[in-house]
């Protein structure tokens, strides 16, 4: 077959696919062809897909067909594919036409493509071949714009030749949003910022900023950043930035100036539609600057993080705008991002939450939305207060490893994955392993604040709260607009704390109180840490009101459950001891009652909150009191295990340490199966051996799951210590080392 017979239209169901004239069509009503607008990319990506329909096509395959030579990140592809599903598979409901292989790339698995030599071959194939559309589908299926735009002309010709010259303008205006729609989200240019000084020798300082902000922009999760080189072609031209946006296929441009002002350093910065041509952000840097290289660092990591986050903002109300009610998985993405920029506030953390699942139903390949759901079950375990190393129920913390294990595997180099993958760390307590992390991280991608925040927590828990409060500012002078400021400002509070600076931690907690904004979940902390602060430097009626302030919001609060976290240094205990004095000092009560009657019925439930007034027995147990156990353990040689909820590393003789078997959930879950095994290997296979159950206290509820747990194993003689470690210790009893058994 010579070039003039080669197939132009390949036909598959309601579509054609027109190979020359690079368009995509729906074909209705006796075979009338019915322009689809899609983006060229996404065209492209649609050829390669039908070329080898029913086979696996790997990403670097398409992106090596679509993208030759050039360096795109593996977003774009993303975006392409979710356009093409967005028009494919607006009719079936059999699931997408085109199926993705997790970790590997796209199979088309469509109707098999029928071939039409010419546009109107393909007509009379798609009119004898294809079912029939009812009258008005083709009408109702075609864009709206294109629909006005049709009323428009035809007005025009009726009733107004003036009218002409705003149609026409209305028309560019048009092709420039269709335009600019096919072009990747979160597409940007940094163009060379211009030397304002007047001194041509400055140009390498405006060179560099430019430079500096291109690479600290492209590691916004999911970013397409024009490189270098392409950027530098318009140094020094005249700037159309709509034409700019059409020549790089970008939706946004951003531009700049630099001028030293004697001792410092002001950079301008704006964000440009290339659609409208309207700014859309723009801010002011000034840098009193000591070092050069010091303040250019400064103002860049700044732009960095508030154009970033500007950014998403854009991005999230444009794509409100054009999928207000049939948004895809990035547009779930962008938007979920919008309220994790916010302020903290549950319903918004909640609403965000929900986003990501969303985008990963839609694009369950999504390395992103599974490294962000992560990070919501990871802090929404923190939410409820169920403390570091212990998770509320087991079925989140299995599906947090899993969601990570696969992101990792898909992206194992994101950003995105790398810092969710650091809050797993410190979520079960693998502090060394965090640190180890948090410090390649930093290395990689030094100015992200949160690392230095991470990092720095380890440095408490290792006996190193100096280097924290160091750590903790680093992170405030790289995003000094965090929404997690009142956090920072708590944490240099609590770690002049631990370090005995009173006067320090009291003027940092009192600017965490004063810190605008509706994040108040640590409030409770930032008060009890004030009243021992207070304590110890003799103001104590502040000390008072401090403490009464925090029981009003967390009324669980002991001395002994403030504990030194996974037990790593003997530095961080004693600082832990000194604080625990000006609690005492204070007037903070010393453990809670174990005989205490909250007035709580008793129920089978799994508690997932684990803090929270227990009732006095479990169904199916018998609880014990301190004034018997110790006894017992003598008489009875019972196999005890404790939950090391709060745990210092030490506990009752003889326990066996099961971190987190007193989580809730439900008695089908997998920590159910995975303690039948342990106990199991404990009892081996007594079922009437004597069983005692430890958590924290009367207010934990960790204990109690622990012990209804085992009588739903079988296990006929379960006791719940209902006092737990803090009345075991508070009645002075002895105490040997405890050691996490693997289960």
């Amino acid at each position: 077959m010579d070039a003039r017979t080669q197939p132009e239209i390949f036909l598959f169901g309601h579509f054609g696919l027109d190979r020359r004239g690079r368009g995509l069509f729906r074909y209705g009503d006796g075979g009338s062809p019915v322009p689809v607008n899609i983006g060229s990319r996404a065209l492209d990506v649609f050829g390669v897909l039908v070329d080898r329909r029913g086979e696996l096509v790997t990403k670097d395959e398409i992106m090596a067909a679509v993208w030759p030579g050039t360096v795109v990140e593996g977003a774009n592809l993303a975006v392409q594919i979710s356009a093409l599903r967005r028009v494919l598979d607006e009719d079936r409901t059999d699931g997408s036409c085109i199926l993705t292989v997790p970790g590997r790339g796209y199979r088309f698995i469509g109707d098999p493509p029928r071939l039409a030599v010419s546009p109107s071959e393909a007509e009379v194939q798609a009119a004898e071949d294809l079912p029939s559309v009812p009258r008005g589908v083709v009408e109702a299926t075609t864009p709206a714009p294109r629909r006005r735009l049709r009323a428009t002309i035809i007005g025009v010709a009726l009733f107004s030749v003036a009218a002409v010259g705003g149609a026409l303008a209305w028309i560019e205006g048009y092709k420039r949003h269709q335009a600019t729609a096919e072009y990747p989200p979160l597409s940007i240019v940094v163009l060379p910022f211009e030397n304002l000084s007047g001194d041509r020798s400055d140009d390498y300082l405006a060179d560099a900023i430019t430079d500096d902000l291109t690479s600290d922009l492209s590691h916004i999760p999911n970013a397409f950043v024009i490189a270098r080189g392409s950027a530098y072609m318009y140094k020094d031209r005249p700037r159309d930035m709509r034409t700019i946006g059409e020549e790089l296929g970008v939706r946004y441009v951003v531009t700049g100036s630099v001028r030293g002002i004697g001792s410092t350093l002001r950079v301008n910065a704006h964000l440009t539609s290339t659609e409208t041509g309207a700014d859309l952000w723009s801010d002011r840097f000034d840098e009193q600057i000591s070092e050069l290289s010091t303040g250019q660092e400064r103002i860049v990591t700044r732009m960095r993080s508030n154009l970033g986050i500007g950014l998403v903002e854009v991005e999230r109300a444009r794509s409100l705008r054009e999928h207000p009610t049939n948004p895809d998985a990035f547009d779930l993405i962008l938007r979920a991002r919008f309220l994790f920029n916010q302020p903290r506030s549950q319903q918004r953390f909640r609403e965000a939450c929900t986003l990501f699942e969303r985008a990963l139903m839609l694009d369950p390949s999504s390395d992103s939305a599974m490294a962000m759901i992560a990070k919501c079950l990871i802090e929404g375990n923190a939410e409820v207060g169920n403390g570091n190393g212990f998770w509320g129920a087991f079925d989140d913390r299995e599906r947090t490893a899993q969601l990570l294990a696969r992101a990792g595997s898909i992206a194992p180099d994101s950003e995105e994955v790398l810092g969710a993958t650091l809050e797993w760390l410190n979520a079960r307590g693998r502090c060394q392993e965090e640190i180890e992390l948090a410090r390649q991280l930093i290395e990689r991608f030094p100015n992200n604040s949160g690392y230095y925040r991470m990092l720095g927590n380890c440095e408490i828990l290792t006996g190193h709260s100096e280097a924290d409060i160091s750590l903790v500012q680093k992170s405030i002078q790289l995003d000094p607009r965090t929404p997690y400021l009142r956090d920072r400002y708590g944490t240099m509070g609590s770690a002049s704390l631990w370090l005995g600076r009173d006067d320090d931690a009291i003027r940092f907690l009192q600017q965490a109180l004063a810190l605008e904004g509706d994040n108040r979940g640590l409030d409770h902390w930032i008060y009890t840490w004030l009243g021992a602060a207070y304590a110890r430097t003799g103001r104590m009626d502040e000390a008072k009101q401090a403490l009464a302030k925090s029981k009003q919001l967390w009324p669980f609060d002991t001395v002994r459950g403030h504990w030194p976290d996974f037990a790593l240094s003997e530095i961080f205990a004693n600082q832990i001891k000194h604080y625990q004095e000006g609690l005492r000092l204070a007037g903070e009560r010393d453990h809670a009652d174990e005989d205490a009657d909250f007035g709580v019925s008793s129920d089978r439930e799994l508690h997932s909150t684990l803090v929270g007034f227990t009732p006095r027995d479990a169904p199916g147990t018998t609880t014990i009191r301190t004034s018997d156990f110790f006894q017992f353990l003598t008489d009875a040689r019972p196999v005890v295990i404790d939950t090391m909820t709060d745990s210092w590393g030490r506990s009752i003789p003889g326990a066996i340490g099961l971190a987190s078997a007193g989580s809730g959930g439900g008695f089908a879950d997998v920590g159910q199966e995975c303690l039948r095994i342990k106990m199991r290997e404990l009892t081996e296979g007594d079922f009437n051996r004597p069983i005692v159950a430890v958590g924290w206290n009367s207010e934990r509820f960790d204990g109690r799951n622990l012990a209804l747990r085992l009588t739903a194993l079988g296990y006929t003689k379960v006791y719940w210590y209902r006092g737990g470690r803090e009345a075991w210790e508070a009645n002075g009893l002895p105490e040997t080392r405890l050691e996490a058994s693997d289960w």
